[in-house]
This record gives C-alpha cells, sequence and structure tokens, in this order.
C-alpha cells in the first residue's frame, strides 16, 4: 500500500508546474517581441533607406539660389512643348544678413516654432515623440517639425502632407545642421518663410504689414509675425479676396483693387497671443513687457505697404494665362495670396492651348498699320497716339476651337508699347447686331419657329416713352420688306423683324425679357444688367438691360470679345457651350502633374437648333451683309458663318463668326468712343484677311448635319410647302416635325384666256388695212 503524499509537497509540486509554464511564457512573449521589434525596426530601416536614397544631394554653397522656383508656360509645336514664357518672380523679397535681424524677431519665430533650436541636430526627438502621443490621444495632426526641416522643405521639397516627405525633410533637417551653422540655417529660413500677401522673409513682410524695415518692428509687431507660417491663408492679419465673398461680420480693411478687399483676421491677434506667451514662459521676455506688446489691437498694429506687384506681362496670350491660373486655383479653394505664391513662386509648368502659328498670324496683321486703313495719322503721315501712347482706332481678336473651348490665340490691342495694361479682348463693348443671332433667333429656332417661319416687316410701335413713334426702325432705305421669312430677315439683319420675333417668342413685353436673359447667360453673356439690380451711371440715371433695345445691341455695359467669340462658338459645337480656357494642365518641375483641366461643358440648344442656326448664318455671309468675310467665292469650300454688327454712329464695328475650324470674334474702335468711317464691313473685311491666313494650310470641311434634319421646298413669299405656280421658292430645311405640312394658297394657276369672238370678214380686211398703213407709217420714219 502506498504512502500519500503530505498535501504540502503536493501543493509545492503543482506550484512549480505553474511558475516553469509562465516562465517559459513570459519568456515566449519576450522573445517574439524581440523579433517582431527587430523585424519592424529593420523594416522600418529599409522603408526609410529606400526614402531618402533616392534623395539628391543638397548643396548649401548657395541656399539662396534655390529660394523662388520660377513658373514656366508653354505651348505645342507639333508634337513637341515649347517655352512661351519664363514668369518673373515678383519682389516680395529682400535678402538680409543674419546681423541685421534684431534679436525679439529671432526669439519671436524661435520660441513658437522651435524653442530648442539651438541645441537639437537637426530634429528634435522630445517633440517627436510628444507630437505622436498626441496625435495618437487626440487624433490629431500635430506637426513637429524644426526648423531646419521647414528650410528643407521650402528649399528642396514640395509641400505635400504625407509620412514620405516628412521623413525626406528629417533627413535633410540633419544634412542642413552638418554642413551649415545654426546662425546660417535661421537666416536662410528667416528669409526664405512665407508670410502671406505675396511675402517671403521677415523683410518682406515688415514692408508689406507695417511700412517699415524689420529693425524697426517692436515687439508685438515681431510676434504677429511669427505666428503667421504655421498656417499662412489663416494666421496673416490680412487677407485678399473678393469682394462678393466677404461674409457678415468679417471686418474689411481697405479696397486693393477692383472687386476686391483686405479684410482682418483675427486669429492672427489670438496667434500673436500665444507667440508672445511662449516667449514669457521660456524666460525671454517680462510679464511687463508681455502687457505692453498686446496693448495694441490688431487694426492699430497694421500700416500695409504695396501688396499688389505690378508685374511685367510679356504678351496678351501669357497674360490672360497667367489670370486664368490665378482663378482656377482660387476656385480650387487658395486665397489670392496663396494663388499668387504658387503662380510666381511655386515652380509650376503651365502647357497652355496657344496656337503659334495662329497667334503669329494676330500679331502680324495687328502691328501692320496698312491693315487699319483709319489709322490716325498726322499731315506727314506719321502714326499718332493718344496720351496713353496708344494707337487709334484699337482693335482686339479672338481664336477658340469650338470642340474644346481652347483659345488658341488672341490680341487685346495692336501696337501698344511698354505694359499691355488693357487686354481690350476681355472689355465689354456694344455689340451692334452682332448680338442678334445670339439674343433673338437662336431662342426663336430653339423654341419651334423654323427658317421659313414668316414675319411682318412693317412699323411697329414698342417705345414705351414714344408709344406713337414707329420704334424700331430698319438701317436699310428701302424701309420695310413686307412679310419676309426667319432666313431673310437675319440675312437683311431687320431691327423691326428681329424685335418682332423676340415679342412673337416670348408671347409678351416680359416674356421676351426672360427669355432673352434666359439664352444670353446659358451662351456665356457674363455682363447682363438685370432691372431688379440696375447699374447707375455717374449722371445718376439708372440703366439696365430689360429692353427691347437690348436685342438689337444697345446694352448697359456691352460684351466682351471672348464672350461673343465664347457664345458663337456654342451654334459651331453642336449646341454645347464649352468654358474657353488658356491651360490644359499644370505639372511640378518632376513632371507630376498637379491639374488636368477639364473645362466646363453645357448643352444649350439642341444640335438641330445649332444646326439651322449654322445654316442661315451661313445664307448670312453668302447672300447677306456679311460677304466680305466669305473665305472662298461661293462660300462653300471652308463656309464661313457669322453676322456683322455696327453700333450708334458708327463707334464700335464688329464680325464674329465661324468656320469648320474655328470660331473668331473682331471688334474695332476708339478706346473713347468715336465714330469710325466705315461699319462693320471694315471688321468683316479684316476678320477675312486673317483667317484666311489661319486657314491656309486646312482641308475644305463641311459642317456636320445632325439627324433628324428634313428639306422642303417652299413659297419663299408664305412660307409653306411650294405648289407649281408659286414664283419664288427655296428648298428649306427644318428640324423634324416642325416642317409645313400646308401648300401655299397665294399662287393660284392663272385663269384661262377668254374664247376668241366671230368678226365678219369686212371688219378683218380693214384690220388688215389699218396695219399696213400703220407699218408703212412706221418705215418711213426709220427711213428719215
Amino acid at each position: 500500500m502506498k504512502s500519500k503524499m503530505p498535501r504540502t509537497e503536493k501543493n509545492m509540486n503543482k506550484k512549480r508546474k505553474w511558475i516553469r509554464f509562465f516562465r517559459r511564457l513570459f519568456l515566449t512573449v519576450v522573445l517574439g517581441m524581440l523579433v517582431l521589434f527587430g523585424a519592424v525596426t529593420g523594416t522600418t530601416i529599409a522603408i526609410v533607406h529606400s526614402i531618402v536614397s533616392d534623395l539628391e544631394p543638397i548643396e548649401t554653397e548657395n541656399l539662396y539660389r534655390l529660394l523662388d522656383e520660377s513658373s514656366f508656360i508653354y505651348y505645342k509645336n507639333g508634337d513637341q512643348w515649347e517655352l512661351l514664357e519664363k514668369i518673373a518672380t515678383p519682389m516680395y523679397r529682400e535678402i538680409i544678413e543674419y546681423q541685421e535681424i534684431p534679436g525679439l524677431v529671432q526669439n519671436a519665430f524661435i520660441a513658437i516654432e522651435d524653442e530648442r533650436f539651438w541645441n537639437h541636430p537637426g530634429i528634435d526627438i522630445r517633440r517627436i515623440l510628444g507630437a505622436g502621443w498626441t496625435n495618437y490621444q487626440t487624433g490629431s495632426r500635430q506637426g513637429a517639425s524644426t526648423i531646419n526641416q521647414q528650410l528643407a522643405k521650402n528649399l528642396f521639397l514640395s509641400h505635400e502632407q504625407t509620412y514620405t516627405r516628412k521623413i525626406q525633410d528629417m533627413y535633410y533637417g540633419i544634412q542642413l545642421d552638418q554642413k551649415l551653422s545654426k546662425e546660417k540655417i535661421l537666416e536662410a529660413y528667416l528669409n526664405t518663410i512665407y508670410l502671406g500677401a505675396g511675402a517671403y522673409g521677415v523683410q518682406a513682410a515688415s514692408q508689406v504689414y507695417f511700412s517699415k524695415d524689420i529693425q524697426e518692428l517692436t515687439l508685438g509687431e515681431a510676434a504677429l509675425l511669427a505666428g503667421i507660417p504655421r498656417n499662412p491663408s489663416r494666421y496673416a492679419p490680412l487677407r485678399t479676396i473678393h469682394k462678393d465673398t466677404v461674409r457678415e461680420g468679417v471686418a474689411v480693411f481697405q479696397e486693393v483693387e477692383e472687386d476686391y478687399v483686405m479684410v482682418l483676421q483675427p486669429e492672427a491677434l489670438n496667434r500673436q497671443r500665444l507667440v508672445l506667451s511662449k516667449m514669457y514662459e521660456i524666460g525671454w521676455i517680462t510679464k511687463e513687457e508681455y502687457h505692453q506688446a498686446t496693448e495694441k489691437d490688431l487694426q492699430e498694429m497694421l500700416n500695409p505697404g504695396n501688396l499688389q506687384q505690378q508685374e511685367e506681362i510679356s504678351s496678351y496670350f501669357a497674360d490672360l494665362v497667367k489670370q486664368d491660373v490665378l482663378n482656377s486655383l482660387q476656385n480650387w479653394g487658395y486665397s489670392l495670396e496663396e494663388a499668387r505664391h504658387f503662380l510666381y513662386a511655386g515652380g509650376l509648368h503651365i502647357y497652355s492651348t496657344l496656337d503659334m502659328s495662329i497667334q503669329q498670324v494676330i500679331e502680324e496683321t495687328f502691328d501692320n498699320p496698312e491693315a487699319f486703313p483709319e489709322t490716325m495719322r498726322d499731315a506727314e503721315g506719321n502714326l499718332l497716339r493718344d496720351i496713353h501712347g496708344n494707337i487709334q482706332p484699337q482693335s482686339a481678336f479672338v481664336v477658340i476651337e469650338q470642340k474644346n473651348g481652347a483659345i488658341r490665340g488672341i490680341s487685346g490691342g495692336r501696337m501698344t508699347t511698354g505694359r499691355n495694361v488693357l487686354n481690350r479682348g476681355l472689355v465689354p463693348r456694344q455689340p451692334g447686331s452682332a448680338i442678334k443671332p445670339l439674343a433673338v433667333y437662336t431662342p426663336a429656332i430653339d423654341r419651334g419657329k423654323t427658317a421659313a417661319s414668316m414675319i411682318h416687316d412693317a412699323p411697329v410701335y414698342l417705345d414705351p416713352e414714344n408709344p406713337n413713334r414707329p420704334w424700331p426702325r430698319n438701317w436699310y432705305r428701302q424701309g420695310y420688306f413686307g412679310n419676309i421669312t426667319v432666313r431673310e430677315a437675319l440675312q437683311w439683319s431687320s431691327n423691326v423683324a428681329t424685335v418682332k420675333l423676340l415679342h412673337e417668342t416670348g408671347g409678351s413685353r416680359q416674356g421676351a425679357y426672360d427669355i432673352m436673359f434666359h439664352y444670353l447667360e446659358k451662351l456665356g453673356i457674363s455682363t447682363l444688367v438685370r432691372s431688379d439690380n440696375p447699374f447707375t451711371g455717374s449722371d445718376g440715371a439708372v440703366y439696365h438691360d430689360a429692353t427691347f433695345s437690348t436685342a438689337l445691341g444697345g446694352m448697359t455695359h456691352g460684351v466682351s470679345p471672348l464672350e461673343m467669340t465664347a457664345a458663337f462658338s456654342v451654334l459651331a459645337n453642336e449646341g454645347i457651350y464649352t468654358e474657353p480656357y488658356t491651360f490644359t494642365h499644370i505639372t511640378d518641375r518632376k513632371g507630376n502633374v498637379l491639374v488636368e483641366r477639364n473645362p466646363h461643358r453645357e448643352r444649350v440648344i439642341t444640335a438641330q437648333a445649332a444646326y439651322i442656326m449654322t445654316d442661315m448664318l451661313v445664307h448670312s455671309i453668302t447672300y447677306g451683309t456679311g460677304s466680305r468675310a466669305k473665305l472662298d467665292p461661293r462660300n462653300e469650300l471652308i463656309p464661313v458663318a457669322g453676322k456683322t454688327g455696327t453700333t450708334s454712329d458708327k463707334k464700335d464695328a464688329w464680325f464674329v463668326g465661324y468656320t469648320p475650324y474655328y470660331s473668331a470674334g473682331l471688334w474695332i474702335g476708339n478706346d473713347r468712343p468715336e465714330s469710325l468711317s466705315d461699319g462693320s464691313g471694315m471688321a468683316a473685311s479684316l476678320w477675312q484677311q486673317m483667317m484666311m491666313k489661319i486657314h491656309e494650310e486646312r482641308e475644305p470641311k463641311a459642317y456636320v448635319m445632325p439627324q433628324d434634319i428634313v428639306t422642303r421646298n417652299i413659297c419663299t413669299t408664305t412660307g409653306l410647302l411650294a405648289n407649281r405656280h408659286c414664283s419664288g421658292t427655296r428648298q428649306e430645311i427644318f428640324i423634324l416635325g416642325t416642317e409645313p405640312d400646308q401648300y401655299c394658297r397665294v399662287h393660284r394657276a392663272p385663269p384661262p384666256p377668254p374664247p376668241p369672238e366671230e368678226t365678219d370678214r369686212g371688219e378683218e380686211e380693214t384690220d388688215r388695212n389699218e396695219g399696213e398703213v400703220d407699218s408703212q407709217v412706221e418705215t418711213d420714219h426709220q427711213e428719215e
């Protein structure tokens, strides 16, 4: 019989087993953690190595050469992109030496951006761990960049928010610390940092915000600047925004340019207080100095200098590209200052829509005084210039490729010296009759009228101020044509028929105005003035465009050549409006695409209505008022569609038209409106000269006819189907379903001749004898 083990010993054995188990478990966990740590560490080292191994070595011999990276504009020449312009960097920077930077400015920036700057090796491990722990706890993205890292980012790297970029600027931060003294790093940083309002560096910012040198800054002003780098768009004391975006309660500081104002940003003051608190906490200022620095409010401190850069404009097209880029960047959420920062110092590579062969044709023509017969000269034949140094009359010409909205060429003036401060291609002028196809005929066709619809061209009384006086009147000597078709009304640019057609389309006076506004705005015309928001002139009179005069080209502000050309391009592009644009995409210096341009496209009218309008406008050029614009005698090979326009007293002359390849608009007039000896005929001739050269290498091409277009033989007197007795007929095109289904009832077969009456033989003989006598008399006269 086995003896039982004592309970104490038995318990001890169990305890030993558990101890061995936990020891093995602990060793396993520790070993696993070591293996995992080693794997993670190895992986991390490998990742970091792969990121930094591709970095280019830094050059510290001449840091300031790297401060501003110029942007470039290119145009396409065949399959190659060639340089159009190197965009000059605005002078918002003034480099100063380290010893010129006051200690209070240095301390303000170091206190808020990198308080252990003088001691760390380029990165601050303590700050990195603290930021990491804070981010883990709060889910925020607190930064831990040292001054070294910020300088590296400004000089060598992009501004993207990725962990790869953070590893790269940490590496470069250490490299800078090894190659440069702390003083040189701080000097370079304070000369490169972006401080809002287009200012780079503390000296530039001091001039921009306070109109003084850096040495004159007070502690409060220095702290205000030091608070900006974290987020310039938020912490800069002033920000330039469009007037229309000013929210209620935002303090407007002053107007800076047309449509833009400077507003105060109260966040800047809170940030300044934080900088001062940090300086006091470190011990770099006393409590008394802190309170003195916080006595002034934001508006009291600011005395802004020149915030806007008047950059040189190298060409009208390049200037338009720059403005287009600035507008696009603002549409994508950047402030005006940030957009300018990217354009002028962001190293952008902008790929434009320019066709250099088209631009050269425009510029060669505009540089030739003989192309403008009315060019003002003195008694000896020398060119005269006005007080602004401009030749008169002036002109503007725009060419758009309608299938995609790309601007292929533009000139905003001719023979202009110095800066091209006025791009007349963007300036509204009275369009005259050139507006009729857009304001009246396009809406009418799109809403069911046809080219064969009849209009009674006869006196009409539509002037509310003079109800007993016929208005409008026609320009032609015949006065009125009576019943005419819509096609004929457009062909002869009838004022009366145009206004009557608009009134019929709208059904009432107000309905006519509403339809006209609706279509013009959809066609891209932005300068209309509504009656509920009228324009008050310098004479105190109130003006708006809700009148029939607008349909004839008498507008409050007018329309720019660019908008007129874009509107006509809708008809050439099968009824689709495409917002005109000047660049296709933007890349950084390494070729990475930053922006891909996707222009706004919208159907305005049906393809069928656009085709009917095009056919009528081709007819107007072939047989009507715009015949001088034809590219061939019969207007068949590359058919031109378009419309002339002349304003009252011939102060503005227009021709806007298109071919199957391009849409183009030409305006001629004096900067200060004065009468021209010739009107739209001169514009049509000059348009034809340039478009002939532009189309020299182009093959004959017709407009594409869409589906649901039918042809019928009509009577031009009634607009109905022609019968065999109609004297005037033509083959007319219709949108399926709008063609006439009745025959003309005005023209009928003539009545049969009356039956011959019987006469006796005596009467016949008498008649015969009288005829012989008359014949003899006539012979006698001939002989005499």
